[in-house]
């Protein structure tokens, strides 16, 4: 699943669009040309070609949508993506990897797109040094650099409430990695820097959805520890954002009172007011994760991620907080697991996404209602859910699973992962959605 950095965004709604090219791309390139020279000399390269993919199905129990696709329709849009991988080993310092997968469009709703999810080149100048430079996975929760890989886990779905607050799940950049041995363990540490083009999706139960094109500057610093019986994981990250049109981005509303109980607030220029709505051209993010894989017993696991954004420069926007924890017991080629997942709203927005909202309810005009309803929902972050589930994964062979899950997710105040239907407002309400996915590779 990819996760879009989310950005506070005004009234305003833009079609979706490709974000243009930004000059850390051309490191992606690298990866290509060294594939090239690498063709021209075949007798002294390594290949190897593997292949992945998620054939998966979901349906809920109400008819607004959830995480995008999800509604009592059912869909196999939300799971369901295929990819394919080339390595080319040069020499023993040198390789090259690029990833191409087919998967739901992060820039329209019903649409598939074919895009490449790796592509770069590698330097191991011995067994304690990496330097990769190219298109690559940020290094932030358990599974962000097997995301794709359904088969490498066993939870039919990786928890939304913590993996949607990624910023990004890949880059364009440089990272470099230094590993140490220890016994039967291995630390190692991340630090790398690049940009990312993100489209933001954005739905307002009156207007729909959009996107709109970002970039995104990343750096941060991962320490990872990996063992038998034990994995664990802690992370910083930075992100400045920018809206990729040069867009200027709200950073509150500004309350007006017209006198006689006409009150709203100027969620953009084009209302009146006396104090224009305060903007910035970069908001920034800062994100703490914390991830610990154990086996407590044999054959039983714990795992657990937490991660804490905090939001800069904008009172609205991602300022947010997810956690889950998963019990999986293994029993043969049958893994059941239970877990449970919580996501909140921290900051300012969720009184701000509470006071839009009364000021859309109690507007003397429709189109003013329209304006504050939808800057509530498209402006303002609010995350206020907590989801428990139970499902199994079958693995029916060395290299694939079939996998079913349960999930039952309660939304306190509203969630941004909801689509609400036009006249209403998701809020204090449930969703049930039962899923069935098969994943493979080879």
């Amino acid at each position: 699943m990819k996760a879009a950095w989310h950005l506070s965004a005004g009234v305003r709604t833009d079609t979706p669009a490709k974000a243009p090219a930004a000059s850390p791309a051309r490191l992606s390139r690298l990866a290509c040309a060294a594939l090239l020279a690498a063709a021209g000399s075949a007798h002294a390269v390594d290949w190897t070609v593997s292949g992945f993919g998620t054939v998966g199905y979901a349906v809920t129990d109400q008819d607004w949508t959830y995480q995008r696709h999800l509604d009592d329709d059912g869909t196999w849009w939300r799971d369901t993506r295929l990819g394919a991988q080339l390595d080319a080993r040069l020499n023993p310092a040198w390789s090259a990897t690029l990833q191409l997968t087919l998967a739901p469009s992060t820039r329209h709703d019903r649409q598939w797109a074919a895009e490449s999810a790796w592509a770069f080149v590698a330097w191991r100048p011995d067994n304690d040094w990496q330097l990769r430079a190219g298109k690559q996975r940020i290094p932030m929760f358990l599974n962000s650099e097997n995301l794709d890989v359904g088969q490498t886990y066993a939870l039919a779905r990786l928890p939304v409430e913590v993996y949607a607050l990624s910023p990004t799940n890949d880059f364009t950049g440089l990272s470099v990695t230094r590993t140490w041995q220890h016994g039967a363990g291995e630390l190692s540490a991340d630090v790398f820097g690049g940009r990312a083009q993100i489209n933001v999706r954005r739905h307002s139960s009156d207007l729909g959805s959009s996107y709109l094109a970002t970039d995104t500057d990343v750096v941060g610093a991962v320490l990872t520890w990996r063992a038998p019986a034990l994995t664990w994981r802690l992370g910083f990250h930075n992100a400045r954002t920018q809206a990729a049109n040069g867009q200027a981005l709200p950073t509150s509303f500004p309350f007006v009172d017209l006198g006689g109980g006409m009150v709203y607030y100027r969620v953009s220029d084009e209302l009146y007011g006396p104090v224009p709505v305060p903007t910035t051209r970069t908001i920034v993010n800062q994100v703490i994760n914390l991830a610990v894989d154990a086996e407590l017993a044999p054959n039983w696991r714990v795992v657990g991620e937490f991660a804490r954004v905090f939001q800069r420069r904008t009172s609205l926007g991602t300022d947010s907080a997810g956690a889950y924890v998963a019990v999986l017991h293994e029993m043969g080629s049958v893994t059941p697991y239970a877990l449970v997942a919580r996501q909140q709203s921290m900051g300012g927005g969720r009184l701000i996404a509470k006071r839009l909202h009364a000021a859309a309810d109690s507007a003397f005009d429709p189109q003013l209602a329209l304006a504050q309803r939808a800057a509530a929902e498209t402006g303002v972050q609010l995350y206020d859910q907590t989801s428990f589930g139970v499902g199994a994964a079958w693995a029916v062979g060395a290299r694939s699973q079939l996998k079913a899950e349960w999930m039952h997710t309660r939304i306190g105040e509203g969630s941004y992962l909801v689509d609400s239907l036009k006249g209403q407002r998701v809020h204090d309400d449930s969703v049930q959605v039962w899923s069935l996915n098969y994943s493979f590779a080879f």
